[in-house]
């Protein structure tokens, strides 16, 4: 039996040695049929004109309710002046916020 064990060991040690090991990640995203990684874009969205599903699938941390709030709000205010506007925003916070800097635009 250990004879047969080594032997296989043997057959397999070759191939598990020259097999390449591949350190590059996928591509998340492809923008123009160019793939690039997370780090390197964040999708903007203007919050004075989406809806309250592209706000929720687009901002970190908003689900559909705080989307809505958000949409409801913006209808209030005649359209956000600020980014900082959204804070008025039950259950938006500061964090919530700053983990979207970069994707909101007015």
């Amino acid at each position: 039996m250990l004879a047969k064990t080594l032997m296989f060991a043997s057959l397999l040690t070759p191939l598990v040695f020259t097999t390449p090991v591949v350190a590059e990640s996928a591509p998340l995203f492809s923008v123009s049929g160019t793939a690039v990684q997370d780090s390197q874009v964040a999708a903007r969205i203007n919050i004075n004109q989406a809806t309250a599903e592209q706000l929720a699938r687009a901002l970190h941390g908003v689900g559909m309710a705080r989307a809505r709030a958000i949409v409801e709000l913006r209808e209030q205010l005649g359209g956000f002046k600020d980014i900082e506007d959204l804070l008025q925003v039950r259950g938006l916070g500061v964090k919530v916020l700053e983990d979207n800097k970069e994707r909101i635009e007015l």
